[in-house]
């Protein structure tokens, strides 16, 4: 049962496993996707994010106008929506963007130029990435709606560089800003420009927030209520059991629920002619990461024997189905830089489709590997293809994702041995650990190569994909594979400063096959992308006439378009 709560009848009840540690979502001590999303609910941007995973103009008339200047530089000219309000009843105009920079800006070191400094070591407000406001050179206003931006070089990425625009109110300086972020629990202190306000938050157990009734309208191409909200407010329960959850939803005590997929769900709720399913394919992706300073993995022949061993219909089939129907291709995913819904999204790994059992024992013999008499290939250098897998113990659904695909190496002679860490220790102590950083660094020089051998874990997509190139540039610490190729670091630089967006569309998508094929380079083939891991999100159709749509992205959530629910 849920904890008592004072809820009316046009309140909207969303159940929740995490609680936000503070609402000050851009420090990265209180990064939660749940923080996120509370706040698209409260504070709007520039752009925001679809169903589809794709930006749209939010606060923007338009997509904006990208010029190009002579000296390299760019300016990116912006017009504000008319009729933009904040819920005090101010007019919310290219001041508050302004304010926003400011804040952003403030304390930073900035180069001989002006530009704010890469690496935001010296800035006030507490921000852990800074990438592409360095490149910010200046920004403009020539009218209470009209404004430019101008960078010294293009970066792909500027869209999602003013996601939430802030009022003076949040503080006369950044360090008053942190502050306000840290709580935001006076429904006074923090006006909102989204469809609702913060009314209270009852610490360990839930956040109230209720209509804004000065809402300008939602722009979102997912929303059909271009208005204020239908329901009177929403009630957020941080409840980290997942039979309370279900118990919840059944009961009728909670209408909407939005959280990691559980096995449970598919069984309870999934089946439930009360409730509706309602995810779409998320903006995660699950994937099984090579270390290829492992002597087998370094073998671009042990990879692609892996690659054909693996079948990832039978992981969507047997996981991913239950919970989420046909939301999901049965192929799975096989591109790391766009995702299965978007526009440009290119299957690199289709060759690899369905299980070819045969085709890759025949690609181990070409590598010197005979089957011993347990049926395990051996190497006379390298010894048994037995490699250790791992990942966040005590979750049902990756722990059955393992065993799924265990077996199916088995058939292909290669041995995977189970190799978990309780909880979400696994990352920290295996693949992200310093011994094993330290070691893909270098190239195995330094640190321990030895921690790890496969990784299964999610990687978080976006409407911008060329986020994803650090976690495979050369001697970067957010790349744990040991993969360096200076092809790929110069292309990837190329890519997020193509202007034209088909081409650099293209050229992210040549960027994915250094990483999923063989076909550019014999170091390539690294990621096994499995599938995209859409949140869990569905509603009470059984009390509710309506549902917003909700994209599982950081900068959306289920409340993005709250001014769809409405109660029957």
């Amino acid at each position: 049962m849920l904890p008592t709560l004072d809820v009316g009848p046009n309140t909207l009840v969303w159940v929740h496993d995490q609680e936000p540690t503070s609402m000050h979502y851009d420090d990265p001590r209180h990064r939660l996707a749940v923080t996120s999303w509370i706040r698209r609910s409260l504070l709007e941007g520039l752009f925001g994010v679809s169903g589809s995973t794709e930006f749209y103009p939010e606060l923007l008339v338009s997509e904006g106008e990208v010029v190009e200047n002579g000296n390299g530089s760019v300016t990116i000219n912006l017009t504000l929506r008319n009729g933009l309000r904040w819920s005090n009843g101010d007019r919310l105009t290219t001041a508050h963007v302004e304010y926003t920079w400011g804040i952003w800006q403030e304390g930073c070191v900035l180069d001989d130029d002006g530009t704010l400094a890469a690496s935001g070591d010296e800035c006030v407000y507490q921000a852990g990435d800074r990438e592409g406001y360095e490149l910010i050179s200046g920004l403009t206003v020539s009218s209470p709606t009209e404004f430019s931006i101008t960078m010294e070089r293009f970066y792909a990425g500027w869209r999602e560089l003013f996601d939430e625009i802030f009022h003076p109110s949040f503080g006369a300086d950044a360090a008053a800003v942190n502050e306000a972020f840290e709580s935001w629990t006076e429904a006074d202190q923090l006006v909102s420009a989204g469809p609702l306000l913060l009314d209270s938050w009852e610490r360990g157990v839930a956040m109230h927030l209720v209509r804004n009734d000065r809402y300008h309208g939602s722009e979102s191409p997912d929303a059909r209520n271009r208005g204020e909200a239908s329901v009177d407010g929403v009630v957020v329960v941080f409840v980290q059991n997942t039979e309370t959850q279900i118990r919840a939803i059944e009961t009728g005590e909670a209408h909407v629920i939005m959280t990691q997929p559980q096995l449970a769900f598919a069984e309870r709720l999934g089946s439930s002619t009360d409730f509706t399913v309602a995810s779409s394919a998320g903006a995660e992706f699950e994937h099984w990461g090579l270390n290829v300073l492992n002597p087998h993995l370094a073998d671009p022949l042990v990879r692609q024997a892996l690659a054909m061993a693996l079948d990832k219909s039978e992981v969507v089939e047997e996981l991913y189905r239950p919970l989420f129907g046909n939301v999901l291709p049965r192929s799975g995913l096989g591109n790391v830089y766009w995702l299965t819904n978007q526009r440009f999204y290119e299957d690199h790994q289709a060759i690899y489709s369905g299980s070819q059992v045969d085709e890759a024992e025949a690609v181990l013999a070409e590598a010197g590997y005979s089957k011993a008499d347990d049926g395990v290939h051996d190497h006379p250098e390298r010894g048994r293809l037995s490699l250790r897998v791992g990942t966040t113990g005590g979750n049902p659904l990756r722990e059955r994702q393992q065993e799924i695909i265990q077996a199916q190496m088995a058939k292909a002679g290669i041995e995977i041995v189970i190799d978990n860490v309780a909880g979400s220790a696994y990352l920290s102590t295996k693949p992200f650990s310093a011994d094993a950083l330290l070691a893909s660094v270098t190239g195995g020089a330094d640190g321990d190569p030895t921690v790890w051998d496969i990784a299964q874990f999610a990687w978080a997509g976006g409407p911008w994909p060329g986020g994803n190139s650090d976690n495979y540039r050369s001697g970067l610490a957010s790349n744990p594979y040991g993969y360096a190729n200076v092809d790929f670091d110069e292309l990837a630089a190329d890519c997020d400063a193509t202007v034209d967006e088909i081409e650099r569309a293209a050229c992210y998508n040549q960027l994915d096959l250094y990483l999923t094929s063989l076909e550019l380079s014999d170091d390539g083939l690294v990621v096994l992308p499995l599938t995209q891991k859409p949140t869990f999100y569905g509603y009470l159709s059984s009390v509710l006439s309506g549902a917003g749509i909700a994209s599982g992205a950081d900068a959306a959530g289920p409340l993005a378009n709250v001014v769809d629910f409405s109660f029957k």
